[in-house]
């Protein structure tokens, strides 16, 4: 019979088909598609020219990363000034960060940098000290709103709990009549 995948005579099921005729024909390359030989050829001059490519697209990457904290000053400083002069619990708390998360910062730069630092013809010299530069700034932000909320002790009525109390040398006085 002719039913249901039944054999027919040229040993196929009635409802199959060959994928394999017609496999010889030739299909026009797709664009942009280059053949192996023709790799192989142009590879060794186009590596230098794209290793430097990639060379100076990491460097500018690296520069970008240094100089993101320095993005964040003017925000910063606006926050700082909207929080006030006066000493309470949300003045402190943004003072705080603004100073401890640079300090986190500088003490973690080769985390910061850690995806630049395989490519060895990538200098981190100049993004490093971008970066540090920029963190200092946040530092000295910090360091001004401390001052404007008078907590460091720049003026000398902050230190006259260690001024030494000199010893008189002579002391005089009138005798009383009892």
């Amino acid at each position: 019979g002719g039913r249901g995948g039944a054999k027919v005579a040229s040993g196929m099921a009635s409802w199959s088909f060959d994928l394999n005729k017609g496999a010889k024909r030739e299909l026009a390359a797709p664009p942009g598609f280059m053949p192996a030989e023709s790799i192989v050829a142009t590879e060794s001059s186009t590596s230098v020219a794209a290793l430097k490519v990639k060379t100076e697209m990491m460097q500018r990457r690296a520069l970008d990363v240094a100089l993101a904290p320095g993005k964040n000053i003017l925000m910063q400083g606006f926050m700082m000034w909207m929080s006030g002069s006066n000493i309470n619990i949300f003045s402190i708390m943004i003072t705080g960060m603004a100073l401890i998360n640079p300090i986190k910062a500088i003490v973690g730069i080769n985390d910061t940098f850690k995806r630049f630092k395989y490519n060895a013809a990538v200098d981190l010299t100049l993004p490093k000290l971008a970066f540090v530069g920029c963190n200092l700034g946040m530092i000295c932000l910090a360091l001004w709103k401390c001052n404007t909320m008078g907590l460091l002790p720049i003026t000398a009525a902050d230190w006259t709990s260690f001024l030494v109390t000199p010893t008189p040398v002579e002391v005089s006085g009138a005798p009383l009549a009892v």
